[in-house]
C-alpha cells in the first residue's frame, strides 16, 4: 500500500471515529428527533443530544441517518442536520456565534429543507437551538444578518418558491437577549425579493447598506443580478435606493424551456484540449460538439476578440465598443449584463448573433426575455 493510500485510509478512519454518535444516544432517541419539528410559538428550545451531535459534526442528513440505519428520507421525509448552504454566521463581541436558517441539499433531494431556526454556540462549546413558528419566522436562506445594537437584522431570503413575494424584501429583527424574533414593517423603495447579497452597517450606525446578490422578479421569470445599492434605516424601517445604474440586462433561454447543453459543450471542449487528462467528456448527444461555432459565441462579429472567462463558474466577459458585457451560463438560461448602454443597433446585432449561434450549438430555438422592473412594495 502506498503512503498516499495509507494516509487516506487513516484520515477516513479518524473522520469515522470523530463523527460517531455518543453512546448515550439510543436509536429510539435518534428516531424521536430525526426530523425537523414545527413550533407553535418561539423562541422554543429544541436542545437535544441528537441535534447537538449533528451541530458538532456537521454531518449531512444522509450520513447522519446512516449512522443509525434510519428510515429512507423518501418515506420519512427530510432529516434534520446542520450541514447547510445559505446559513448566516455572526460572531458576537462576547465570543458567541449565532447561526441563522440555511438550507440542506437542492430541491430534488429527499433531504432538501430550508430552516427557520437559530443556533448559538458559546465560547465553551455549549450549544443552544431555538425554533420558531413559520408565522414568526419563515424558512430563510441566503440572507444577511447584521449586528445592530443588541440585535441581528436579518434581510432577504431565497426561500421556497411558493413563499416568495415579488417586489417585497423580508426583514426580521432577532433580539440577542431574549432570542425573540419579529418582522420589521418596512416601507420605501426596496430591492424586492433579494438573496445572496452583502449587508453592512453604515459608519454612523443609522442604516444597513445592501449591495450585490440576486433579485427574484416573479414566477416564470428569470432572476437578475442586483446592480444597485440600497439602504434600510434601522430606526424607521424605511428603504432608500442609493443608486440607479442605467445598465442593460436580459436573459436568453430555449423556447422549449428545456435544459441547455452549454455545460456539456464546455466540458467536451476541455477534454478535447487536454487529451492527456484521461477524462472523458461523456458527450451524450447524437450530433458531434461544434467547437468552431462555440468559438463564435458572445462575439458581436468575427473580428471581435473572444470572450474571457470570468471569476464565477459559467461566466464569460466580452468587450463591445469599450463596454464589458458579462454572460452567465446556467442550466436553463444565459443571463447577460452590459456595464453601461450599447446603442440600439449594436445591442440588436449582439443579441441576434448570440441567438443564431446558440441555435446552431443546440439545434433548438432560443429567445430573449427582457428584464422589466416591478413596482416597489417595501418589505414583508
Amino acid at each position: 500500500m502506498s503512503d498516499k493510500e495509507e494516509y487516506r485510509l487513516a484520515q477516513r478512519a479518524k473522520y469515522e471515529a470523530e463523527t460517531q454518535p455518543p453512546a448515550t444516544i439510543t436509536r429510539e432517541e435518534f428516531l424521536a428527533w430525526r426530523s425537523p419539528r414545527e413550533v407553535q410559538s418561539g423562541p422554543e428550545s429544541q436542545d437535544n443530544p441528537t441535534w447537538h451531535w449533528l451541530v458538532r459534526t456537521q454531518l449531512s442528513a444522509y450520513i447522519g441517518n446512516e449512522r443509525f440505519k434510519g428510515p429512507s428520507s423518501y418515506e420519512a421525509g427530510p432529516m434534520w442536520c446542520f450541514d447547510r448552504f445559505g446559513m448566516s454566521q455572526t460572531t458576537l463581541p462576547d465570543g458567541r456565534v449565532v447561526y441563522v436558517g440555511g438550507e440542506h441539499e437542492d430541491h430534488y433531494d429527499p433531504d432538501f429543507y430550508i430552516y427557520n431556526d437559530v443556533v448559538v454556540i458559546d465560547p465553551d462549546g455549549t450549544i443552544h437551538i431555538n425554533g420558531y413558528s413559520k408565522d414568526q419566522f419563515a424558512a430563510t436562506d441566503f440572507h444577511s444578518a447584521t449586528l445592530v445594537e443588541g440585535s441581528l437584522l436579518i434581510i432577504g431570503c431565497l426561500g421556497y418558491p411558493a413563499e416568495r413575494i415579488a417586489g417585497v424584501t423580508p426583514v426580521y429583527r432577532l433580539s440577542l437577549d431574549t432570542w425573540c424574533i419579529e418582522r420589521v414593517a418596512a416601507d420605501g423603495q426596496s430591492p424586492g425579493w433579494l438573496h445572496g447579497h452583502t449587508a453592512e452597517l453604515s459608519e454612523d450606525g443609522h442604516s444597513v447598506v445592501v449591495t450585490g446578490g440576486t433579485r427574484w422578479l416573479g414566477a416564470n421569470r428569470s432572476m437578475i443580478e442586483n446592480i444597485d445599492s440600497w439602504s434600510l434605516n434601522v430606526s424607521s424601517g424605511r428603504w432608500t435606493r442609493l443608486t440607479s445604474l442605467d445598465w442593460q440586462q436580459w436573459s436568453m433561454h430555449r423556447t422549449d424551456r428545456k435544459l441547455n447543453r452549454l455545460w456539456d459543450l464546455r466540458r467536451a471542449l476541455w477534454s478535447h484540449d487536454n487529451p492527456r487528462s484521461g477524462i472523458s467528456h461523456d458527450w451524450k448527444f447524437d450530433d458531434a460538439p461544434n467547437f468552431t461555432e462555440l468559438a463564435k459565441l458572445y462575439r458581436i462579429d468575427d473580428g471581435a476578440p473572444p470572450p474571457t472567462e470570468g471569476d464565477g463558474s459559467g461566466e464569460y466577459n466580452a468587450v463591445v465598443d469599450g463596454l464589458t458585457v458579462r454572460f452567465n451560463e446556467n442550466m436553463f438560461s444565459v443571463d447577460v449584463l452590459v456595464k453601461g448602454r450599447l446603442p440600439q443597433e449594436r445591442l440588436e446585432a449582439l443579441q441576434a448573433r448570440t441567438l443564431a449561434t446558440l441555435f446552431v450549438l443546440e439545434g433548438a430555438e432560443w429567445e430573449i426575455e427582457p428584464i422589466l422592473e416591478l413596482p416597489d412594495s417595501g418589505s414583508a
